[in-house]
């Protein structure tokens, strides 16, 4: 007993497979995340508002005492800011300066105020939460400074909320300061979420913290700002790069980011990365399966591709506006390379039908023959002809026959038969009237008929008037139609 043919299905389920995996597993490894940025930016639609965000840049930092710190917090009080936030690593003052100390603690209590908790990574345990000293965090409102790197060292996402070693869930210093409450009273808060951060040109401004002290700038820009206090000083801070597209920037920009998004309402979540890699597993293997539907694709492949890209662009933009982020990236790029593997396959399928077909002549060689015969008013006549390939039928065997036929048929010197692609062909006769290329095309039909190549042809004859073969040839792309 003959087994089923499964060829036609393996060659459908292998690809689809293989287009499925190689997304899922290009996404899951962030290799596509360039991509991503751009249609992450493309998504954000440009903000009219001037940010309402400011950081204030400590680039001197060794000649900041906790004295001078209080006396800017203070000064930025009086000012009518909404909101500030310090990124910054605070001690006790230098030898015993208990004075500085006691003002800089009571500039703290304010409402307003956020200090910055660092963590400290214990491998695969929580992290540890280093809290400033205790004259400074007994009353303050804290928020964590973690800021997660992907795998190619940029930061692009937040972790609005941080869960320590000590049970306590932190939630992130943006966090904190646009949404007030203890930072500790956290029991409804979740961990593992992250947040898909824009980075907009131009971002909130970067000040020179001095300046305001030393009114420089005036309390007029700063009223109703959120300020955010942090090391500017390359000496003592290094530079993190976020998305492509945008610059390297000191922790403190990145935080000030995040809040220029939480006061704007938009902060997508990422979908979880499990569900990300499904999602582009399906996509793309359906559309390499649905594009592999038949054994000679055509122009089926190329769209289900684009279709398949659509549909993951469509798919991200319609979880944006749910707040919501999924990357189409890998799906993008795995659909583009199916496109470019098609029109390879294209551009050698093509190459192999004209090696099969030697002894006739190019499309231009054409050209060329036409229009010398048109220069010299010659007449001349113009056979169009084309292979009928029957449903499931060989094309190439077909198209190889016909030029056999063809071949035949060009006896003189100035005859010329040529291959135009796509299995059509033309046959220059010069100086043969229109009656005799009938005649020859009814021949080329019943030698056809005799080998079981269904053919259609049309004939163009030009005397010594106007000549439209060019324009004839020039329509090669639709079908011929059968000579009446």
């Amino acid at each position: 007993m003959k087994p089923p043919a499964t060829g036609p299905l393996v060659r459908r389920v292998l690809p689809a497979l293989v287009a499925g995996m190689a997304a899922a597993l290009l996404g899951w490894l962030g290799l596509a995340s360039p991509l991503d940025d751009l249609v992450h930016r493309a998504l954000r639609p440009p903000s009219t508002r001037p940010p309402a965000v400011v950081v204030l840049g400590i680039d001197d930092s060794a000649s900041w005492s906790n004295a001078r710190l209080a006396a800017l917090i203070e000064r930025l009080r009086l000012a009518g800011v909404r909101g500030i936030a310090v990124d910054l690593p605070l001690a006790a003052g230098a030898d015993g300066d208990a004075a500085g100390d006691a003002q800089l603690a009571r500039a703290l209590l304010d409402s307003r105020v956020v200090v910055g908790v660092p963590l400290r990574a214990r491998g695969e345990a929580p992290p540890e939460a280093l809290l400033p000293p205790v004259e400074f965090a007994d009353g303050t409102r804290l928020g964590h400074l973690e800021l997660q790197r992907d795998r190619d060292g940029r930061i692009r996402r937040h972790l609005p909320h941080m869960l320590t070693m000590d049970g306590i869930r932190w939630p992130s210093l943006p966090l904190a300061l646009v949404q007030p409450g203890s930072s500790t009273d956290a029991g409804s808060w979740e961990t593992g979420e992250r947040w898909r951060v824009p980075y907009p040109r131009p971002g909130p401004p970067t000040w020179r913290a001095v300046d305001v002290l030393q009114e420089r700038i005036g309390a007029d820009r700063l009223r109703g700002k959120w300020v955010l206090l942090g090391l500017t000083d390359p000496a003592r801070q290094a530079r993190v790069p976020g998305p492509h597209g945008s610059g390297a920037l000191y922790p403190v920009e990145h935080q000030a980011r995040t809040v220029a998004m939480l006061l704007h309402g938009t902060a997508p979540r990422e979908v979880p990365a499990l569900v990300q890699a499904l999602l582009a597993m399906l996509v793309a293997a359906g559309a390499v399966f649905i594009g592999l539907g038949k054994r000679e694709p055509g122009w089926r492949l190329p769209a289900a591709a684009l279709v398949g890209m659509a549909v993951s662009l469509a798919a991200c933009g319609w979880l944006f506006e749910r707040q919501y982020w999924f990357a189409p990236g890998a799906t993008l790029v795995v659909l583009g390379l199916a496109l470019l593997a098609w029109a390879v396959a294209q551009a050698r399928r093509q190459w192999i039908t004209r090696r099969r077909m030697p002894g006739l002549a190019t499309r231009r060689s054409l050209h060329a023959a036409l229009q010398a015969s048109r220069t010299g008013g010659e007449p001349h006549a113009l056979l169009l002809v084309e292979a009928r390939v029957p449903a499931g039928g060989d094309g190439e065997a077909l198209a190889t026959r016909l030029a056999g036929l063809l071949r035949a048929r060009a006896r003189r010197p100035g005859d010329v038969a040529a291959y135009l692609g796509d299995g059509r062909f033309a046959l220059l006769l010069p100086g043969t009237s229109a009656a005799a290329a009938e005649r020859i095309l009814d021949t080329l039909r019943d030698e056809a008929d005799a080998q079981a190549l269904p053919l259609l042809g049309s004939v163009h004859a030009c005397g010594s008037g106007a000549c439209d073969c060019l324009w004839r040839l020039a329509l090669r792309a639709q079908p011929v139609q059968p000579a009446h």
